[in-house]
């Protein structure tokens, strides 16, 4: 298994690797939400000749990443071959920490793909310029290193923006601490925040600001009871000015059903997640339903869908949210990302979101002042909400790409 030779690989060469003859195997790189260092990898395996039409490749090598408890990513190399290679299918994963700079991600990379790569080398003219050495014995066995931490991680961080102009000033920053614990059986998580922004206008030497924060917390927890089945539960709160909120607080316990196995979802994912609970309001100021405070029921159920393929990645997401004391008053949400490849050379991508609202309960009686709404301050009525965009791209020409040229590559 790849996975295991893995373990025990310090360094696979490839003898003119950059300088040398092309194997003649043709590579078609798919990556899908992840960053791939696709030039460096061309650079370092010049022995494989890259194409951009799959359908012309001999091996399809798709690359996936998925954030980890760590806060690094879990990188996943699918190989599927083609025509000859057809019946070769492997994978080979590595992980990345948070601290791992692109020089230490791009190097794993280039070795997890050469090693994926190994299988379909065997079979060509080429395989005698393989070479590969091993930092110990097959079979001697390493002792677990121990974790003081015991699986918690914790994390701190902020950001701040500047700019302006003349007479437009726009000035944000914000901040979290967060933490939790991972396993294969359970997750903890908590999450921490406090943001802040300042939008200023100057009309005829008149300036005019508006301050906005919020901030608040999310805790989750959840327990696997097998490949399908979870339960866990939901504890919130927050702050929101432009909401009306002063501080709102909720808990709802929570259950998940997974159509397909957990360990799937790099590849497909159907989920089903059902909460219940109840959400505690007290508003800054008086609400269109004559309300500074209420504690409402409520549930919500959510709907995801993903598959990673070679001929793109599709996920959709629906969820429904409802005041029990209230059926009336309920929120409906749709997002839906998709990149297909259609053709040879011709790819389509579409994002879009959109909700039905009927939930509304903060709004402020009184409705503010122009420059409040103008400048971003306060959350006017709506019934809906919608964001897509989409987009068209053709190349033709050449299907062979391994060559990378930076020469004059980042001028403006």
């Amino acid at each position: 298994m790849l996975q295991k030779i893995n373990k025990l690989i310090l360094l696979i060469i490839l003898p003119f690797l950059s300088y040398g003859q092309n194997s003649n195997l043709n590579v078609f790189l798919n990556c899908q939400k992840a960053k791939c260092y696709v030039d460096y990898l061309k650079t370092e395996l010049q022995m494989f000749n890259f194409v951009r039409d799959q359908a012309a490749a001999d091996v399809l090598v798709m690359i996936t990443a998925n954030s980890n408890a760590s806060g690094g990513a879990n990188y996943q190399i699918f190989f599927e071959g083609q025509n000859t290679f057809r019946t070769q299918i492997d994978t080979v994963r590595f992980a990345s920490r948070q601290d791992a700079t692109d020089d230490i991600i791009r190097k794993k990379l280039l070795n997890s793909v050469s090693l994926g790569l190994l299988g379909y080398l065997k079979n060509i003219e080429t395989a005698d310029m393989v070479k590969i050495s091993f930092n110990k014995t097959p079979g001697q066995k390493t002792e677990p290193k121990k974790d003081k931490w015991n699986n918690w991680i914790f994390g701190v961080g902020g950001n701040g923006r500047f700019s302006g102009e003349s007479n437009r000033t726009n000035v944000s920053f914000d901040g979290n601490f967060r933490g939790g614990r991972t396993t294969e059986k359970s997750k903890f998580s908590f999450y921490t925040y406090y943001n802040q922004r300042t939008n200023s206008v100057t009309v005829d030497s008149i300036t005019t600001s508006v301050k906005v924060n919020d901030y608040g917390f999310n805790s989750l927890f959840v327990a696997a009871f097998n490949n399908h089945w979870s339960l866990g539960g939901f504890v919130k709160g927050y702050h929101s000015v432009y909401q009306n909120i002063k501080f709102s607080k909720s808990v709802a316990p929570a259950l998940e059903y997974s159509v397909f196995p957990v360990q799937d979802f790099n590849r497909k994912q159907l989920r089903w997640i059902y909460q219940a609970g109840v959400r505690d309001f007290d508003y800054i100021e008086l609400t269109i339903f004559d309300k500074i405070a209420e504690t409402l029921p409520y549930q919500q159920l959510t709907g995801i869908l993903g598959f990673t393929e070679n001929w793109g990645n599709f996920s959709a997401e629906l969820s429904g949210y409802q005041y029990l004391n209230n059926l009336e008053r309920y929120r409906l949400s749709l997002e839906i990302d998709l990149s297909l490849r259609v053709a040879q050379g011709l790819s389509l991508r579409f994002y879009g979101n959109g909700s039905q609202i009927n939930n509304q309960i903060s709004l402020a009686k009184q409705s503010g002042d122009t420059a409040d709404v103008l400048l971003g301050g306060r959350q006017l009525a709506t019934t809906f909400s919608y964001l897509t965009s989409f987009g068209l791209n053709y190349t033709f020409g050449s299907v062979n790409n391994s060559i990378v040229n930076p020469r004059f590559s980042g001028v403006n």
